[in-house]
This record gives C-alpha cells, structure tokens and sequence, in this order.
C-alpha cells in the first residue's frame, strides 16, 4: 500500500524537536510521498529547505489568506524564483478564508488574484483553500478560466464540487471526512476516482480514531479508510488511485 499525503505542514513548530521521526512513522505506514505546504515568504522557504532534506517530502509556495496582509510588493517576484527548486510542485496555498477574516477581503482577495497570475504564468498547479468564500472564490476562479489544482480540505457542498470537477480541478478530502458530517461524506461517494485527493492538513485535523491528538502524515491512512468505506472499495484501491492522482497533479 503506497499513500500520498497530498497536504502537510512539517515546518509547524510542534515538529520541530521531531521531524525525523514523524517522517519515519509515515514511511513505515506506507506514506510514500508528502507534499509540506508554504503559507508565506519565509514559510515557503522553510518548506523548500524541508523538501530538499527528505526524499519522500515535496512542497508548495504561496501566501495563505489569512496571510494575505502581510503581502508585500516583490512577493510574487520572490515565490517565482523559488519555482527553480526542482521540489516545489505547486503555488499556494492560497484563496478565501471569510470565515476566521485574519487578514481583511480586500487583501485576500489581492494575494488570491496575485498568485494564480503567477500559475498561470508558469503553468503549474494551485493548492486552493476556501472557507465560507464558495461563491467569492468561484468569480475569482472563473474570471481568469485557470482550474489546475486541487481544492484542499473540502468543506463546500456538492454542487460546488461537481462544478469544480467539471472544471478539472481536484477534490482533497482531510480527518474531517471521519468526523459525523453526511453532507461531506455524500460528497466523497460521488465524485470521479480520478478527481479524489487524500490528505492530513496535519498537524490539523487529526482523523477519527486520532482525534484531539497532533495530526502527523501517517494519519492519512485513515483518511483513505473512511474513503474506501464509503466507496464500498478496498484501502489498496484507494490509496493507489489518490496516490496516482496526486503524482498526476504534482508532475512527480
């Protein structure tokens, strides 16, 4: 059984004194390939300086939304250059976060606007995070007709997702697809097996039955569980084709 974790935060400070061995509890759960995810200028370079450490770990860069007012002029300059690492794989996060508001809409909504240019520019895939800002986001999304990524940690409702995947964009499933949430798990039974993602969004979200606890990578094998469960498939089947889709999305 080889797992993708297709989203993680490793430079998360509740890491740092165990890295190693949060990297070696995902290998030896059949975790494969990580993929650790940027949030602004200095986190995507940590994520960078992460990734070319570990074989198994990719990354992104970008400036999350709640980030977003802390955008400076240059920083889309400074993420392009970062793009020659041969372990970036995609810009973001990035998007819409209406819900917790850390950084004003004005400035989400610029950074948004910013860093899918920049895709766009260089061709690669976005990591798009989207809370209580479905409609907001699907203007921004359709105004520049650019739908190469994936919708992390979903938390929309079927309609959007169906669009979404019309579109060609992917659909990343979290712990929270173990929680009690009907609508989400519908969602998970619908969608085409070649639009499907699994993830942790660790050290967030940790999945039923490790609930409460720090999330960490090995836990996306229960992601893939809950998935298969829902599918009436097998652990195998869904590991290797969310494994397949995200080495897809990524180009690895």
């Amino acid at each position: 059984m080889v797992l993708f974790d297709s989203h993680c935060h490793l430079t998360d400070r509740s890491y740092i004194a165990s890295l190693d061995d949060v990297i070696s509890r995902a290998q030896n759960s059949g975790v494969q390939f990580m993929l650790t995810v940027g949030l602004n200028i200095d986190d995507s370079l940590a994520s960078i300086k992460i990734a070319n450490k570990y074989p198994d770990v990719y990354c992104s860069i970008g400036i999350h939304p709640h980030d977003a007012k802390g955008m400076r002029d240059g920083d889309m300059e400074r993420l392009e250059k970062m793009i020659s690492d041969t372990k970036v794989k995609a810009i973001g996060e990035a998007g819409l976060d209406f819900y917790r508001n850390y950084s004003d809409r004005e400035s989400q909504e610029r950074a948004f606007h910013k860093q899918i240019d920049l895709a766009q520019k260089l061709g690669i895939p976005m990591i798009i995070h989207i809370r209580a800002a479905y409609p907001e986001a699907k203007t921004i999304l359709l105004e520049h007709k650019y739908f190469n990524g994936v919708i992390h940690c979903y938390s929309g409702d079927d309609i959007f997702a169906q669009w979404a995947v019309t579109q060609g964009f992917y659909i990343s499933f979290t712990g929270s697809i173990t929680y009690d949430n009907p609508n989400l798990k519908d969602i998970a039974k619908k969608l085409p097996q070649d639009r499907i993602l699994i993830e942790t969004d660790a050290p967030y979200l940790a999945p039923v039955p490790m609930r409460g606890k720090r999330n960490e990578p090995s836990y996306v094998k229960y992601v893939a569980q809950t998935i298969a469960q829902l599918r009436n498939s097998t652990v195998e089947n869904i590991s290797e084709l969310t494994t397949k889709n995200s080495k897809k999305l990524f180009g690895i």
